[in-house]
C-alpha cells in the first residue's frame, strides 16, 4: 500500500531545515530535488541541497543549503517571489502553495510591525529555497495529507546575536500560528524551537485536526546543528484504505469514522432526557442511546452515548454541556465498519411500502419493513399494525430475500 499521509511530531519544535531533513530521511530523493531546483530562475538555480546522516539523540538527516557564487545573500520581497515562481517550471500546485506560504509570512510580519505586506523584507534567498524544497518534497512523496501534533510553547527569552533579549517564540510566529488556531502545550527550554518559516510551512501544508488511526510504513528524522532536538515524520496510510478494492467490492463492508461522545448523568428527569434526545438528533447526531448504570455511592444514573460525524463532534458536545447537568463529556474518534443500507419499495396486498435492506457488497443479508410505513398502511387500511407487519414480512421474504437466493 502506498503511503499517502504523514504525521509530524512537533513536540521538539519545527523549522524549515528540520522539515526538509525529515522528508529526506523518510525517502525523498535529494538528487531529484536538486534537479528540480536547478530549473528555477536565477538566483535560485545557484543553490543546491546536500544531506548527510548524523547521530545526536536519534539517527537522522541534516540538510544544508549551499549558496552558489551568483546567488548572493540579498533578502527578497513578496513581489519578487511571485515573479520568480511565474518563471519557474515547478508544478502549479507547488507554486501556488509556496506563494501562499510567503504571503502568510508577509501578512503577519507586516501586521506585527505596522507596515504594508508588500514592504516587508523577508529572509535571505536560501530560506525561499527551503520553502520551495519542502513544498516540492511533500509533492514528490505524494503526501495527500500531513498532520501535525501540538507545538511546544516556551516561556522566557534569550540574547540574540545583536545582544538584544528576545522571546523564545517570536511575536510573528505566535501570530501566524494563532491565525490557524494551532494547538500548543507548555514546554521547557532555553533555545528557539519554532521558526517563522517552520510555522508558515505548517500553516499551509499541515493540519492540526485529530489524527485518525493509520498504518505507519516508515519514518524519518530531521536534524539541525543549532540544537540537539529532532523532528520526526511518520509516513503511512489510513486503515480503511488498506484493503478496499474499487474493482470488486462484493463481500466487503464500508468503513468510515465517527465521533463517540459519552457522559454520565444522575440528576435529570426522564422528561428532560427525552427532550435531549430529540434535540441531539435535530443537531445531526447519527444515534443517541441511554444506558442505566450505577455511580459512586450506588446512585442510579444514565450513561448518555451520542454518535455523530467527526465534523459535528464539537457541536454535539457543546449541546450536552448546555442542555444537561453534566460537568464534562468524553470524546473519541473511532473507525466504523458497516453494512450498506438502502430503501426499496414493495407492492403488498395492502399497498406499496418501503423496506430497509441490509447489504454487504452486492449481497443482501436481511431486510425489514419500516415502522412508519407499516403504521401508515395500518391507518389507511384500518387494520391492526401487527397484521400489516405480517404482510410486510411475508413480502420481504418472498420478493427480496427469496429473489436474492435464486
Amino acid at each position: 500500500m502506498t503511503s499517502n499521509m504523514a504525521l509530524l511530531d512537533c513536540s521538539l519544535g519545527i523549522s524549515g531545515p528540520l522539515f526538509l531533513g525529515a522528508l529526506v530521511d523518510a525517502g525523498l530523493d535529494v538528487a531529484h530535488l536538486n534537479k528540480a531546483l536547478s530549473a528555477l530562475p536565477s538566483p535560485l538555480a545557484s543553490f543546491t541541497i546536500t544531506a548527510h546522516k548524523e547521530y545526536k539523540t536519534v539517527s537522522g538527516t541534516l540538510v544544508r543549503i549551499d549558496v552558489g557564487e551568483q546567488a548572493g545573500l540579498a533578502s527578497w520581497r513578496l513581489a519578487t517571489t511571485e515573479a520568480l515562481l511565474e518563471r519557474s517550471a515547478l508544478p502549479e500546485c507547488v507554486r501556488r502553495r509556496v506563494l501562499a506560504i510567503v504571503e502568510r509570512m508577509a501578512q503577519i510580519v507586516g501586521r506585527t510591525r505596522g507596515i504594508l505586506p508588500e514592504d516587508v523584507t523577508l529572509p535571505r534567498y536560501e530560506w525561499l529555497v527551503i520553502l520551495i524544497a519542502v513544498t516540492l518534497g511533500v509533492d514528490m512523496l505524494k503526501l495527500e495529507r500531513v498532520y501535525a501534533t501540538p507545538l511546544p510553547m516556551l516561556t522566557g527569552s534569550y540574547v540574540s546575536e545583536d545582544g538584544e533579549r528576545v522571546p523564545l517564540v517570536s511575536p510573528e510566529t505566535v501570530a501566524l500560528l494563532a491565525s490557524v488556531q494551532a494547538p500548543w502545550r507548555m514546554a521547557e527550554g532555553a533555545v528557539e524551537l519554532i521558526s517563522l518559516e517552520g510555522a508558515a510551512l505548517l500553516a499551509e501544508l499541515a493540519t492540526f485536526e485529530h489524527v485518525p488511526s493509520f498504518v505507519i510504513t516508515g519514518a524519518g528524522y530531521g536534524l539541525t546543528p543549532q540544537h540537539s532536538g529532532s523532528l520526526r515524520l511518520c509516513l503511512g496510510y489510513l486503515q480503511e484504505a488498506q484493503k478496499i478494492s474499487t474493482e470488486n467490492r462484493e463481500g466487503l463492508a464500508d468503513t468510515d469514522e465517527v465521533t463517540v461522545i459519552e457522559t454520565n448523568i444522575d440528576n435529570m428527569s426522564g422528561e428532560l432526557l427525552g427532550a435531549l434526545m430529540d434535540h441531539l438528533l435535530t443537531l445531526g447526531a447519527l444515534d443517541v442511546s441511554y444506558t442505566p448504570m450505577q455511580m459512586k455511592k450506588n446512585r442510579p444514573a444514565t450513561l448518555v452515548r451520542v454518535i455523530g460525524k467527526p465534523e459535528d463532534g464539537e457541536r454535539l458536545s457543546m449541546a450536552l454541556l448546555h442542555e444537561t447537568t453534566t460537568l464534562g463529556v468524553r470524546m473519541q474518534r473511532m473507525q466504523r465498519l458497516k453494512a450498506r443500507r438502502e430503501q426499496r419499495s414493495l407492492q403488498t396486498p395492502l399497498g406499496p411500502l418501503l423496506v430497509k435492506v441490509k447489504l454487504l457488497g452486492d449481497q443482501i443479508l436481511s431486510a425489514a419493513p419500516e415502522y412508519e410505513e407499516c403504521a401508515r398502511l395500518a391507518r389507511e387500511q384500518g387494520v391492526p399494525l401487527a397484521q400489516v407487519y405480517d404482510v410486510a414480512q411475508h413480502a420481504v421474504r418472498t420478493l427480496i430475500i427469496g429473489y436474492n437466493k435464486e
